[in-house]
């Protein structure tokens, strides 16, 4: 009986743990979270470690967004992730913001293994 409410357990702890649409594609939100805490922080370092292509960050438009969100009253610590079904190693990235503000979509890959968002400031 121990043994079927620890497999309970842990099968809803898992359950309850990831809003991601795939378990596989978790840690493309997390990316996805990082780069917006990054980018509010103003901190170029932080977000050329988790985009595609951190050659083409513009390091001054990134900290010109520094407060970008939690100037609008953004909470990053309480956003809403969810992710869509992994289609050769790229997923699709929603994130809520709350407080009135419209949905972000993100793209992320799996390169070597770690999820990275696709965002260029030099665009």
């Amino acid at each position: 009986m121990r043994l079927l409410v620890a497999v309970t357990a842990l099968l809803l702890a898992g359950a309850c743990g990831s809003d991601s649409g795939s378990s596989d594609a978790g840690g493309a939100g997390d990316a996805v979270q990082e780069l917006l805490t990054s980018m509010d922080a103003g901190s170029c370092s932080d977000v050329k470690k988790v985009v595609l292509t951190p050659d083409l960050i513009d390091c001054e438009q990134i900290e010109t967004l520094s407060g970008s969100y939690t100037d609008r009253g953004v909470d990053l610590d309480d956003l809403s992730v969810t992710t869509g079904e992994v289609v050769d190693n790229s997923v699709t990235v929603t994130v809520g913001l709350g407080g009135g503000e419209p949905d972000e979509t993100w793209q992320a890959e799996r390169v070597d293994g770690s999820w990275r968002v696709v965002f260029d400031s030099e665009a």
